[in-house]
């Protein structure tokens, strides 16, 4: 009986120590990002509304972009720009936009991604796209990063 009492209170020990001893969680922080959408070519074909990106978007892993980002028009540059509050944990980031209304079947491409390394709380990134005919019919608008900053 002494034994099983012994161990008994070894466990119970060793399981308030375990926890007391347990790394805490560091404080959660958002990420704040500064992003720019440019065109670096576009199809006007003499429409003035493909100056700045059509349909810009963006999108974060693994937890969305926690809200809808408020885009400025930048006419100086005709690109959009965003300061938004990211999720902390927050590992990468894409955007896309569209540099063509000239046809009907107009596309989406690629998207360039950045990734997010640990400990960052601002990036700041431009995207530029570029616009090019698709055999045999519409244009196909694929975005990279231009430039990325970690702080």
């Amino acid at each position: 009986m002494r034994r099983v009492l012994a161990v008994g209170a070894t466990l119970v020990t060793t399981g308030v120590l375990s926890l007391a001893l347990a790394p805490t969680p560091a404080t959660a922080s958002t990420i704040t990002l500064n992003a720019t959408i440019d065109c670096l070519n576009y199809n006007s074909f003499g429409d003035t509304r493909d100056w700045y990106p059509v349909g810009p978007s963006l999108s974060a892993s693994p937890y969305g972009l926690g809200g809808t980002p408020s885009l400025v028009a930048v006419p100086a540059t005709h690109s959009w720009q965003t300061t938004h509050t990211l999720p902390s944990g927050t590992t990468s980031v894409s955007a896309r936009a569209m540099c063509s209304q000239g046809h009907q079947y107009d596309m989406y491409g690629s998207s360039g991604g950045i990734t997010i390394p640990a400990g960052v709380t601002t990036v700041t990134a431009t995207w530029g796209c570029t616009t090019a005919p698709v055999y045999p019919g519409p244009w196909m608008t694929n975005c990279s990063v231009q430039s990325v900053s970690y702080s």
